[in-house]
């Protein structure tokens, strides 16, 4: 399906207004949004805010509980009762990784460096000028589009529930979302992503002079076991869709954790069987069955103790599987589409295990959701996090013809 004029005028509205994206996403880079920075995250939203607010958007900002230490998250609405085509949900999150002190925007011309320009401060201007492009070809006008920026995609607060609890509802209300993470960059888009659960494992041994180690008096200690259970979660999990990684280990005699920084002690001598170890670590499924299988097998491995040690393991479910599913992919159809009418690449769908969560998790059993539709880079998660700087107008057409699409199909 080649481009209407009237998309074609959308990608020309698009690249009229290159500058002024640019300069946006300057803006909002250069504003230091880390998850904790609550007032920075507030910060970038206003911005948005602002913006969306001129569009025609009524907005709105939902706060987090004070114990959560999350900035909250904004919600722009433009909700039509009879709306002609498909009610779209944008999705895209205002906190970064990284604070920005040492890593501002700066644009050499060929790259452009910053904390957070990909992930995902690109995709959320992406969303903006797209946007603009549709609301001065008056394509916003008796549509229903919601725009959801959270706060905390990068360490969602807990429990997710509640600091989920919104975006579900605005879910409910919509038939279609588009999340702008970073483009993969392989011509391909998401439609699923692993959940994610932690464990943590707590194991006693019997404490004791070191001469009696494996012995019948004092047992194998709980180092040797919690060393047995990790190395059978490592052959029960090798391949296959789920992962189980443990991430801090503590053992001795005595441990202490503290769970607000994910830090903690431990105690001990070279000549005393071990006392005590906790170990935490996550567990990653595209499938809740497969998930909770997972489970099983990791408390039946725990439970296999060696003698004179006990384990206790425990799960807190965190983010649900986002498995793959044909509505998902009846939108990569239209992405895939649109993309090939702007002659930019063909798209297919990306492997759902190779990267993380996202906000798109916890919709994506409620309606069709793609994700990846944001701009091209690399570096994610890292203090070289990288734009290219030719995907930005092309995203933004993209996105901008798509939801047009979506809001009317019959134009």
């Amino acid at each position: 399906m080649e481009s209407s004029p009237a998309e074609k005028a959308l990608a020309r509205s698009v690249e009229t207004r290159l500058g002024e994206e640019m300069a946006a996403l300057e803006k909002v880079v250069n504003i230091d949004s880390g998850t904790f920075n609550t007032e920075g995250v507030r910060e970038v939203g206003r911005f948005f805010e602002k913006e969306l607010q001129a569009l025609g958007f009524k907005t709105r900002w939902i706060p987090m509980p004070e114990a959560m230490h999350r900035g909250g998250h904004l919600v722009a609405e433009r909700v039509a009762p009879k709306p002609p085509g498909k009610r779209v949900l944008l999705i895209g999150h205002l906190d970064t990784v990284f604070e920005g002190q040492e890593h501002r925007f700066r644009n050499d011309g060929a790259a452009i460096r910053g904390a957070g320009v990909i992930d995902m401060k690109g995709g959320d201007v992406v969303i903006l000028f797209a946007l603009k492009a549709l609301e001065s070809a008056g394509m916003l006008e008796g549509a229903a589009v919601r725009v959801f920026l959270t706060g905390d995609e990068e360490n969602p607060g807990l429990p997710t529930s509640e600091s989920r609890r919104d975006i579900v509802a605005a879910a409910k209300e919509s038939d279609v979302g588009l999340s702008f993470e970073p483009d993969t960059g392989k011509n391909t888009i998401i439609l699923g992503r692993r959940g994610l659960s932690t464990w943590s494992l707590d194991v006693t041994g019997a404490q004791g002079h070191s001469s009696n180690v494996l012995r019948p008096s004092r047992g194998a200690g709980a180092i040797y076991e919690a060393s047995r259970i990790l190395d059978g979660f490592r052959g029960a999990f090798s391949e296959g869709n789920v992962t189980v990684n443990p991430g801090l280990f503590l053992g001795g005699t005595d441990v202490a954790y503290d769970a607000t920084k994910s830090a903690g002690t431990s105690a001990g001598k070279y000549n005393v069987v071990s006392k005590t170890v906790t170990v935490k670590g996550d567990l990653r499924a595209l499938e809740e069955p497969e998930r909770e299988a997972a489970k099983a097998r990791m408390r039946e491995i725990a439970a296999a103790s060696l003698p004179k040690t006990s384990a206790k393991l425990e799960f807190d479910d965190i983010v649900p599987p986002w498995p793959i599913a044909e509505g998902s992919r009846s939108v990569l159809k239209m992405v895939d589409a649109v993309s090939r009418a702007l002659g930019q690449p063909a798209l297919t769908e990306a492997d759902p295990v190779g990267r993380g969560f996202g906000d798109a998790n916890f919709v994506g059993g409620l309606l069709a959701v793609a994700d990846g539709l944001g701009v091209k880079g690399h570096g994610t998660h890292s203090p070289d996090e990288t734009l290219d700087p030719k995907s930005v107008g092309p995203a933004t057409q993209r996105a901008a013809v798509l939801i047009g699409r979506l809001l009317h199909p019959t134009r």
